[in-house]
């Protein structure tokens, strides 16, 4: 089964809809999928969840990335 070579970027100085407890510096993380995360989608990354809010997709190139996804912040798992 195929799999995607997914950039994740968060950007701190961006406006996030959840700001309180947004981090407050940039995150970059790679992932790999079955499938390419779509705008509105939540993920998680070390105890936070993110949601996506732009995709960038690029040409299939053998081992570089597949897409490019910007994130904003969305919560954590703390209740």
């Amino acid at each position: 089964m195929e799999t995607y070579l997914v950039q994740f970027v968060y950007y701190a100085a961006f406006e996030h809809p959840n700001t309180e407890s947004a981090p407050t510096e940039d995150k970059e993380w790679m992932k790999t999928y079955r499938i390419i995360p779509r705008v509105g989608d939540c993920v998680f990354k070390d105890g936070e969840w993110f949601q996506v809010e732009r995709v960038f997709l690029y040409q299939p190139s053998g081992k570089g990335i597949d897409a490019q996804v910007q994130c904003s912040f969305y919560g954590t798992d703390k209740v």
